[in-house]
């Protein structure tokens, strides 16, 4: 909770631009319910995905930005919390259908990734799951899964 009140207390300009006149605690708070939400979210997809039903992690990653991905090319996709105007997301890279690698999540207060550090951080970390994918299709570990 500290972490959060902290941060949003460094982004009250774009929290207030965001939400209005919710304090840093109760935007902290907001956070903390929203995050459990979108993990019981994610595992239940990713569970339902694997055993073959109609939901999967597809309906909950959607394309990063409105960029057409030709044949072959890795996306970049972002999901995003429960909420109306959930500030929470997780990013990740499509590998296929059910199937992604995270690269991580951030709280975005902007219209843009491009407007704080933070999130220009979690679009290194994209293209850098993304370069290691490339990269590594002939090696024989590749990736795994943890469920």
């Amino acid at each position: 909770m500290e972490y959060l009140e902290e941060f949003f207390q460094s982004y009250h300009t774009d929290l207030k631009l965001f939400w209005g006149d919710l304090t840093a605690k109760e935007a902290a708070k907001v956070t903390r319910i929203e995050a459990k939400r979108l993990e019981r979210k994610l595992f239940k997809l990713a569970e339902t995905g694997n055993e073959g039903g109609n939901e999967n992690l597809s309906m909950l990653f959607k394309p990063l930005g409105n960029i057409i991905i030709r044949p072959g090319e890795l996306e970049k996709c972002k999901a995003r919390g429960a909420g109306a105007k959930s500030w929470l997301r997780i990013y990740a890279v499509r590998l296929e259908v059910n199937e992604f690698v995270i690269s991580g999540g951030s709280i975005k207060l902007t219209r843009t990734m491009n407007e704080r550090p933070h999130l220009l951080k979690e679009l290194k970390k994209l293209a850098c799951v993304c370069n290691h994918i490339r990269e590594d299709q002939d090696d024989e570990f590749g990736f795994f899964e943890l469920l």
